[in-house]
């Protein structure tokens, strides 16, 4: 279909019935469209393309790109505290800067993004820009742990959430038909910051020290968050238009008692799914650094380039598999998509890193490689695709309110699970890399989990025709 004439209307749900392919891009019969009951009143289409269109998600991409690229990087700033700047701490210790960091980015969506719905995205992300670059440089100067828990985990923290959740929302206003692809491509930025962020920090810190480099950092973010804030836009108004107060920016508890459990097992699917996700992504370096008995000071040196050049690849393979998601779950439907790509997530973790694990005296990288190459691959759809599945829950014009509701929840989950892991760490003990079994073997169940609850929800809502696209 060619993007510069397809417009999608956006068709009353009441007693409609599936028949067509495109049954994908509306929200469920079985399904509550809406909290409040105000009817819309006007007719809701999507350009689908064009210019406009696609200069928001080059917005979004930059401001993707300056979050989750931050998020996906996490990896190379545990490494450098835990090494460097705090080595007598203990892993659980640690793990609260990354776990609240995660945490903020995601529970503040609790007003950021139904303030999105009756606000737009422009001065949220400007906020998000300030926020963002305090914390960086701030950051850049922290030498105890309470400096880095406050420019990192909390100010940084809000900056990221108040990039991601606007950056996310405008696309759905461009696209209906294509917003699987589309928001595929908005979510490479986040894979492109985490591989060229690693990369970056990793060049610079033998040339120029820790401090320099997250300066460094920070010049690149303001850069990418000046072109989101130049072009991300949206374009549906507020169910309400201007009558919007500020009441309708919270979000409703309601959603999740629609009957089915439909919202309610999806947002536990999406809580399991960032408790895992968030764990390969922290410890990857760290993991690669204990593998090879490398000490303290070989940290910042050339002899563990390579753990940063995992987490770089990890990401690359990320970026693909969110392009590679985003179109599947336009041909084939995003619940089946994201069903799949949690499979393999599970598999990639219990069945190759699990295994480079617990294999003793293994010399080879073969599994360690693998485990990288399908994690990243799979676990792009982890970010990209949890958003648009949300969104055939509910209309265009609530779905703030629905995503807000849902990472609430989440972020509870994010906020435990990098202490969890860190507390496997520390119960498992020893030395090398036999000691994150447990946090390997937790990381994977909790890929099990969220593929059963979404695995549930497409059956309770499809049933189990696996042709149907949805």
């Amino acid at each position: 279909m060619d993007a510069s004439d397809t417009s999608y209307k956006k068709e009353p749900l009441a007693g409609s019935k599936y028949s067509s392919p495109s049954d994908v891009e509306k929200p469920s019969p079985h399904l509550p469209t809406t909290v409040d009951p105000a009817p819309l009143d006007i007719e809701v289409t999507y350009p689908e393309g064009g210019r406009d269109a696609w200069l928001v998600v080059l917005g979004a991409w930059c401001g993707l790109t300056s979050s989750l690229g931050i998020y996906n990087t996490s990896g190379v700033f545990e490494v450098v505290i835990s090494k460097v700047i705090l080595p007598e701490a203990s892993s659980s210790t640690l793990g609260w800067i990354f776990s609240v960091y995660a945490f903020v980015n995601w529970v503040c969506g609790v007003q950021i993004g139904p303030t999105f719905d009756a606000m737009g995205p422009r001065a949220l992300i400007f906020a998000g820009t300030i926020c963002t670059l305090i914390g960086i440089f701030t950051l850049s100067l922290s030498t105890e742990y309470y400096q880095i828990f406050l420019s990192f985990s909390i100010m940084t923290g809000i900056g990221s959430s108040l990039l991601l959740t606007p950056s996310m929302g405008c696309v759905a206003h461009w696209f209906m038909e294509r917003r699987g692809l589309a928001s595929g491509i908005a979510f490479i930025g986040g894979g492109f910051g985490g591989v060229l962020f690693p990369l970056m920090i990793q060049s610079l810190l033998p040339q120029v020290g820790w401090g320099w480099s997250i300066r460094i950092l920070g010049f690149v973010l303001l850069l990418l968050c000046a072109i989101s804030v130049a072009f991300c836009r949206s374009r549906i108004p507020s169910r309400k238009g201007a009558e919007t107060t500020w009441r309708d920016t919270l979000p409703d508890y309601k959603i999740f008692m629609d009957g089915t459990g439909a919202m309610a097992l999806t947002t536990a699917g999406v809580l399991l799914t960032d408790l895992a996700y968030f764990i390969p992504i922290t410890y990857t370096p760290r993991y690669y650094i204990d593998r090879q008995n490398l000490s303290y000071d070989e940290a910042l040196t050339g002899s563990s380039a390579f753990a940063y050049q995992l987490l770089a690849i990890l990401n690359a393979a990320s970026c693909v598999g969110r392009y590679v998601a985003g179109d599947m779950a336009d041909r084939f439907g995003r619940y089946n998509t994201m069903i799949v790509s949690l499979f393999f997530c599970t598999v990639s973790i219990l069945g190759f890193w699990l295994p480079d694990i617990l294999a003793p005296d293994l010399d080879s990288y073969a599994l360690l490689v693998v485990f990288i190459l399908l994690f990243g691959f799979c676990s792009g759809s982890n970010v990209s695709l949890t958003p648009i599945c949300l969104g055939q829950l509910c209309e265009t014009q609530e779905y703030g309110r629905y995503y807000a509701s849902c990472f609430t929840v989440v972020s509870f989950g994010v906020l435990a699970s990098i202490p969890i892991a860190g507390g496997l760490l520390d119960a498992v003990g020893g030395t090398g890399k036999e000691k994150y079994w447990g946090v390997a073997l937790f990381a994977g169940l909790s890929y099990v989990g969220a593929f059963l609850s979404f695995l549930w929800v497409r059956i309770k809502v499809k049933g189990r025709d696996w042709r149907i696209k949805w």
